[in-house]
């Protein structure tokens, strides 16, 4: 969780980085394994205050945080389930990206 953290300290990450960063802490190669993993450990970042869910905006180096709270994010990040079982195609930059709580925000 600290390497996702990290990562998003310094630039805004999507659920592919943090797939990347789960594939090579914990290894493997099953993509919807890896995914969930993943998306159960965005969650808890969210849950836990220390990732925020938002968009880009349109103005250079802005980012839109979402403005529920963070369990109510966290809630609607299962829509990593929707993708794991199948009902949903995975999109890069869905559902959202994700910036480091106390990271400095890129240009």
């Amino acid at each position: 969780m600290d390497d996702i953290v990290e990562e998003a300290r310094v630039d805004w990450i999507d659920m592919g980085h943090a797939i990347g960063i789960v594939s090579l802490a914990e290894g493997g190669e099953d993509d919807l394994a890896l995914l969930r993993r993943a998306g159960t450990l965005v969650a808890r970042l969210v849950r836990e205050g220390r990732l925020v869910p938002g968009d880009i905006g349109t103005r250079p180096g802005e980012f839109l945080s979402w403005p529920s709270s963070p369990d109510e994010s966290a809630r609607h990040l299962e829509y990593v389930d929707a993708v794991v079982s199948g009902t949903k195609p995975y999109e890069p930059w869905q559902p959202c990206m994700f910036a480091a709580v106390d990271g400095p925000t890129p240009s």
